[in-house]
């Protein structure tokens, strides 16, 4: 069912310029201003951080921010988005630009959440910044914290954080009728229910971490966070980019060292994979460098937060900057957002056509093989359509040209899309991860991969990426992969992680890249593991309920033993056996043959309850199936094992 959420807002701006009334709806997770869908276009902006400046020192100088806006404006940009709280005489003339505002109102994501003084100094700053913001139009959604951290949030309580944000928010939706809230998550953050905002906002960059760079890809793990975080709201990447700082990325993209035509390429494979995960918007990070982030304003030093900007400065005097060719690129790709169809999409039949335009285009086309499929003009700026693709084949890789033109049938922007045509519906590989045993940072934790393909399509190098990403700050986390052997089109493969003894949440995830043809596409799986229940109070409750969640297993949480699969398997000669007692009493751990025959005992003995691992090392027995018996009480299970000598 359509979720259609009204937010009707009236302000009668007391300014020089009268501002035009705003009817800013949430309708099925999209914004709708004055009735029409909007994409966000946005750019992160500052008002006075150039070269010699520095966010805390306040300059106002409302030609060169009207300069700015225009320059915005002219690249097709139709929101910018900021993290401190605009003076009023900068958001008027915000305003006056006709832009739209994400506005940031900073709140420190390393402040004490739990000391009162703290929280009123917050709930004063917010209420002093509502007495104006609340008057203009132009904001169509407030930012109140940026990437906080886990380790930050695990000691001052996520119940204190909860208080905080909820206070705030109510403030906001008191003295600011209608207006969307949310706070700048990271990957950092993918535990995080974002039900408690009205509005879903990621910061995410295509090189950290292990699980947007390697298990899911940046598409594909924005994907589930769309799915699984913000399904029934917007779900907006509020920062994304590259800098260009002096040095090396030596393989692909990376934190810094990027070449401005990396710059270039990699926004845009962002803007891109941002839209094929099914974001309503994006503010890329940012207008222009900042030289004062390296704690010398006056100097251009090598760190790589400095170089992130699309405009450049000369020098200390040069306040207006220069675009980077990525400028020119954002220029013309925002001419027209193609949102239907997507990248790594299979489509039944029906292709459907959705764009966000400028006045510009005219007319486009869609065109297959040099044949024009669909045509024709345009004169609003949200196109939605659909029509009918009749192939011979069942099945088919399809690449989408689309072609945009003015009013002079003159190319204005052309882009490809790759989808899979079907007749039928069609069943994907499929690939699962689970964690065997608990979840105990300080040691050595090990993962089940299942894949289950077919013979519609191929793996790509026949290899399997899995992934920890611990949290832990803005480490990105450790990469494997292994090559996959298939057994009747089923292939399960074992790995361990190491995981750092300080890690409070985990993902664990992998990924593969299917293919038919030129069309592939990423299959991924995670699961998000806690410490305890510290992050209940803002966990996402798919996480809490007991789905891809685990703690450490105790008598209170596990009612019966438990018996994990050995690691790894098959093995030659040794392996280990791990297994959960949820009571103190005798266990009992043996091996047998084949034919039932015990030649082995591991364990025989009384154990308290806990976790447990036995080394099983069985260098003078030849290769075959075996199997383990794991008895305690009225507790048996038994297991298949495989020596390979």
């Amino acid at each position: 069912m359509l979720k259609k959420i009204i937010i009707y807002v009236l302000v009668i701006l007391f300014s020089s310029s009268l501002s035009i009334p705003q009817n800013l709806e949430i309708i099925d997770g999209w914004y709708y201003i004055n009735g029409e869908k909007f994409f966000v276009k946005g750019i992160g902006y500052e008002t006075h951080t150039r070269p010699g400046q520095v966010p805390w020192v306040y300059s106002f100088n409302p030609d060169l921010i009207q300069f700015d806006l225009n320059r915005i404006k002219s690249a097709g940009f139709n929101t910018i988005r900021t993290w401190g709280a605009l003076t009023e005489e900068e958001l008027q003339i915000v305003e006056q630009s006709g832009l739209k505002i994400i506005f940031g109102i900073w709140i420190d994501p390393q402040g004490n959440f739990s000391d009162t003084n703290f929280v009123a100094q917050v709930y004063n700053h917010v209420n002093d910044v509502l007495n104006y913001s609340a008057n203009y139009n132009s904001i169509i959604g407030y930012l109140i914290m940026n990437e906080p951290q886990v380790q930050h949030i695990y000691n001052v309580g996520a119940q204190s954080l909860l208080n905080l944000w909820n206070q705030i928010i109510n403030l906001i939706h008191n003295r600011h009728p209608g207006i969307p809230v949310s706070f700048s998550n990271t990957m950092i953050g993918d535990y995080i229910n974002m039900e408690i905002f009205d509005f879903a906002a990621y910061n995410a960059y295509i090189y950290n971490p292990v699980t947007i760079s390697n298990s899911h890809g940046y598409s594909g793990f924005l994907n589930y966070l769309k799915e699984n975080r913000a399904d029934n709201m917007p779900f907006i990447i509020t920062e994304y980019g590259l800098s260009v700082s002096p040095g090396d990325t030596n393989n692909g993209y990376g934190y810094g060292g990027n070449t401005i035509e990396q710059q270039a390429t990699g926004n845009l494979l962002m803007y891109r994979g941002l839209i094929d995960a099914d974001a309503q918007g994006n503010c890329v990070f940012q207008y222009h460098d900042g030289w004062w982030k390296g704690g010398n304003e006056y100097v251009h030093d090598p760190n790589p937060e400095e170089w992130f900007g699309l405009i450049e400065f000369s020098g200390l005097n040069d306040i207006y900057g220069s675009p980077r060719p990525v400028w020119e690129m954002y220029g013309k790709y925002n001419k027209a957002i193609i949102t239907n169809p997507k990248n790594e999409h299979i489509y039944k039949n029906v292709i459907p056509l959705e764009f966000f335009l400028t006045n510009e285009v005219a007319s486009f086309n869609v065109v297959m093989n040099d044949s024009i499929l669909y045509s024709n003009s345009i004169n609003s700026s949200h196109y939605l359509d659909e029509f009918v693709l009749n192939l011979d084949d069942d099945i088919k890789d399809v690449t989408l040209d689309f072609h945009f033109f003015d009013s002079n049938t003159d190319t204005i922007k052309s882009e490809s899309i790759s989808i899979l045509y079907t007749k039928n519906d069609i069943e994907l590989p499929s690939l699962t991860i689970e964690t065997l045993g608990s979840f105990v940072p300080g040691s050595r934790n090990y993962v089940q991969m299942k894949v289950v393909t077919n013979s519609l399509f191929s793996i790509d190098n026949n290899k399997i990426d899995y992934v920890l990403h611990p949290h832990i700050g803005f480490d990105p986390g450790i990469v494997k992969s292994n090559l996959l052997t298939f057994n009747d089109s089923i292939c399960i493969q074992f790995g361990y992680f190491d995981v750092p003894a300080e890690t409070k949440v985990a993902t664990f995830a992998a990924g593969i890249t299917i293919r038919h043809g030129d069309f592939t596409k990423r299959i991924a799986d995670q699961e998000i593991l806690f410490v305890d229940s510290w992050a209940d109070p803002i966990a996402s409750p798919e996480l809490i309920t007991g789905i891809k969640y685990s703690d450490f297993i105790s008598s209170e949480k596990v009612k019966t033993p438990r018996l994990y699969q050995n690691f790894p398997n098959p093995f030659n000669p040794i392996t280990v056996i791990r297994y959960s007692i949820p009571y103190s009493g005798v266990v009992k751990l043996r091996i047998h043959d084949i034919l039932g025959r015990e030649i082995s005992t591991l364990v025989n003995t009384y154990k308290n309850s806990g976790d447990y691992e036995a080394e099983l090392n069985m260098k003078d027995y030849p290769s075959g199936v075996y199997f383990y018996t794991l008895s305690s009480g009225d507790f048996t299970e038994t297991k298949k094992i495989l020596l390979v000598r």
